[in-house]
């Protein structure tokens, strides 16, 4: 019995998704597909067959830059453990052609498999990605199933300490997806983006973000007389939440500890079983522009969980104008 590719439909995608029981996460859901294509981006969804069974799942983009037209997997393919590696081989084999047939420069990968899996893609002759990628190889993940007060006492002394201020000091979280809860995010986004000097998503983007995702999309602000100082986007499946955004202002009262405690007990009483912090950079890496945001993240309590790096496979010589503009990128942001 051999394994063949056929599209398959939104539905098809999301209930495989939400029967998978390996790493997942909300970028490889239908709303994710239609948000890129809201962006203008073709969108693919693939169903991997084993006979007449699924076993796999994969949703990906085709981007057009101008250093190249490439085909993107986040976080996919998702395939059933049974099958894992002879069916990730006949799929990488299949995306190849894909990108062949969309007349691409390259295509990317990057999936939620252990590092130990970069032989079956050195295989395949795909390379380690000169980018560090939105969708994190690092991440840090919270087990919501403890209760409350468990959840708390898993935290750091000092996290512990700044979440148990939060009503003490009578801060108010505001949560919506309105656009006044958008345009509250976006005044502090835009002081952040100024004090970090990052380069930041376009609001048009979240607004079409809010747009596709609806009540799965939350907005946590933190308030002190009336005036919004930390605001937080999430995102929430039926299987976790996801820290997306994040935005504040200086004060001394626990701001943006309210807005994420919020974002967890929501996620708590959506029934989600995880809460996704999403990426952050090694514990000893002080230099890392993510550092101090990591050990914020790391100070709720949870793990860490790795994955391999992203792989790209090339498939004209722009490829490597491509590496170069990249590689460079990297090393001026300091990653």
């Amino acid at each position: 019995m051999n394994f063949f590719l056929q599209k398959i439909t939104a539905t098809q995608l999301n209930n495989f998704y939400n029967n998978f029981a390996g790493e997942k996460t909300f970028v490889q859901t239908a709303k994710y597909g239609d948000f890129r294509e809201k962006l203008g981006e073709k969108n693919f969804r693939f169903g991997v067959f084993f006979g007449d069974q699924l076993v796999g799942i994969v949703q990906l983009q085709k981007i057009k830059a101008r250093r190249g037209t490439y085909l993107h997997i986040p976080h996919g393919p998702l395939i059933n453990l049974r099958h894992q590696d002879p069916a990730l081989t006949f799929f990488l084999q299949e995306y190849k052609k894909l990108g062949r047939q969309e007349k691409c420069d390259f295509i990317r990968i990057s999936p939620l498999v252990s590092p130990k899996k970069k032989n079956l893609f050195k295989q395949q002759k795909f390379l380690a990605a000169p980018v560090h990628l939105v969708n994190p190889e690092l991440t840090w993940v919270l087990d919501l199933k403890p209760n409350k007060e468990e959840l708390i006492e898993n935290m750091k002394k000092s996290t512990r300490y700044e979440v148990r201020r939060i009503e003490k000091v009578g801060l108010k979280i505001k949560q919506g997806n309105s656009k006044q809860d958008l345009d509250v995010f976006w005044q502090l986004h835009e002081e952040t983006v100024k004090r970090q000097n990052f380069i930041p998503f376009a609001k048009e983007t979240t607004k079409k973000e809010l747009e596709i995702f609806g009540n799965d999309l939350q907005i946590f602000s933190s308030h002190i007389d009336n005036k919004p100082y930390s605001s937080s986007i999430i995102i929430f499946d039926n299987h976790a939440a996801y820290y997306h955004q994040g935005a504040s202002i200086y004060s001394k009262l626990p701001v943006s500890h309210a807005t994420l405690w919020t974002a967890i007990l929501e996620a708590k009483k959506r029934g989600c079983t995880e809460f996704n912090f999403w990426g952050i950079c090694a514990e000893n890496n002080k230099k890392h522009p993510w550092y101090g945001l990591s050990r914020f993240k790391r100070g709720f309590g949870g793990e860490e969980r790795e994955f391999m790096h992203a792989r790209d496979y090339p498939l004209t010589p722009k490829y490597w104008l491509n590496w170069l503009i990249e590689k460079w990128r990297k090393w001026k942001r300091n990653y």
